[in-house]
């Protein structure tokens, strides 16, 4: 069957290059829930306070070993993953090719011979005759479709947002060593 020029146009490029799209934007805001959850889960207790961590440790204070302890909150010391969609590349080939082959081959043989051959006194006669007919039908159809789409997405850390630094900075006021 032969492929329609229209073919390339019948391609719904609305929906192959915007489902990529959109499952982009999609991942974009699940990673900010996951940092919602993270933050929720790793940050905070059931009651929304804020987790505490706990250091002791030896100090030498006028000379003298004393027991110190470092009270910071937990979410001042650990990476936040704040992911973020750098770029997006979709690439989509198409091509689409058809060959069509007909060969038609028709051949008509006409062989006619005399000979004289008659058994007189003077020569012979005889006779001959052939025909031939030969007819060749030949019919191919080629269509070739090839579809490719190739989609690069590059998520990198991004940068705290200026609220959550905000946020952060106030926690780290809260550190205490006694």
């Amino acid at each position: 069957m032969p492929v329609s020029p229209n073919e390339i146009a019948n391609i719904n490029f609305s929906a192959m290059l915007g489902k990529p799209l959109t499952a982009v934007i999609d991942a974009q805001a699940a990673a900010a829930l996951s940092t919602v959850d993270f933050i929720n889960e790793v940050g905070l207790d059931e009651s929304g306070n804020v987790k505490n961590v706990t250091f002791a440790y030896s100090k030498l204070v006028d000379g003298s070993p004393t027991s110190v302890t470092l009270t910071t909150p937990l979410l001042t010391i650990i990476p936040i993953p704040f992911l973020r969609v750098a770029d997006t590349t979709i690439d989509f080939n198409a091509k689409i090719s058809s060959v069509t082959k007909v060969e038609t081959v028709a051949s008509h043989k006409l062989d006619l011979s005399a000979e004289l051959s008659l058994r007189w006194a003077w020569g012979r006669f005889k006779f001959k005759g052939s025909y031939s007919y030969q007819k060749k039908n030949t019919y191919s159809d080629e269509s070739k479709r090839s579809y490719s789409m190739n989609i690069r997405i590059n998520a990198v850390q991004d940068e705290i947002p200026a609220g959550m630094s905000r946020v952060l900075d106030m926690l780290e006021e809260s550190i205490t060593e006694s």
